[in-house]
């Protein structure tokens, strides 16, 4: 596949070191949730919590086989399987409705359940709804812009690193806030150092080898920060906490 020339405007679709980024960065996503997930089932292990209701199963099997998909189209592409990664790919069709519901519902159910609930972690919710959000909305246009393949990959790549805060969070989190203290940005980079991380690396990475951004990857990164943002601004608002003690019936 060829490069792109020194000086040529023109977005060029591939690139000879596309297949092995995209996959190291698909990687990179996979050890930030298992680690994360992981250390947090041990954690709850420890303190006989490992007890979920059956939506949260669902929930976990729903985004767990969107990585698993990501990860399986990735391997398509690399082995030249374009045909079978076109119908793999319908697959979406069927998974994204199934995080849309299930995001916001299992957070919902959760902090709903717990009569001991923090108002912190009422308010966290701001976060947990704009992660279903930012993946979901990026990766259905990446599913509609299919027929541009520099689009494509962009969008879904960056759809699913809108998801990949839970994973980074329940690794370092909580020790960066007791690090950097309490405010918007100590919360906003402590929260989404990871996510912040990967987005711009994919930036810098179609700089080096393209010397220009693709409008989709700009499109879906000031997506990304925007809901972010929001997030970190709904944690911190009385209004915010009222609304999701009326929504948990707190």
């Amino acid at each position: 596949m060829a490069s792109i020339a020194p000086g040529t405007a023109a977005f060029a679709p591939h690139h000879r070191r596309d297949r092995t980024v995209i996959a190291a960065l698909v990687l990179i996503i996979w050890v930030a949730i298992l680690t994360g997930f992981g250390l947090d089932m041990v954690r709850k292990a420890a303190t006989k919590g490992l007890h979920y209701p059956l939506i949260v199963h669902l929930h976990a099997l729903t985004y767990g086989a969107w990585l698993v998909l990501l990860a399986l189209q990735v391997w398509l592409v690399r082995t030249r399987r374009v045909a079978v990664h076109r119908r793999v790919g319908m697959v979406v069709l069927l998974l994204l409705p199934l995080m849309l519901v299930l995001g916001p519902a299992v957070a919902i159910s959760q902090n709903a359940a717990n009569p001991l609930i923090q108002d912190r972690s009422l308010s966290f919710m701001s976060v947990q709804l704009t992660n279903v959000l930012g993946c979901v909305a990026l990766v259905a246009a990446g599913f509609f812009a299919r027929g541009d393949a520099s689009a494509h990959k962009r969008l879904m790549l960056m759809g699913t690193i809108a998801i990949t805060e839970p994973g980074f969070a329940r690794i370092w989190a909580h020790q960066l806030q007791d690090f950097l203290g309490d405010g918007y940005l100590p919360y906003f980079v402590s929260t989404y150092i990871g996510t912040i991380v990967l987005v711009i690396a994919v930036g810098i990475y179609d700089l080096v080898t393209r010397r220009r951004l693709h409008p989709a990857y700009v499109a879906a990164a000031l997506w990304i920060f925007a809901n972010e943002a929001a997030a970190t601004w709904l944690y911190y608002q009385p209004f915010w906490l009222g609304w999701m003690k009326a929504l948990t019936g707190h």
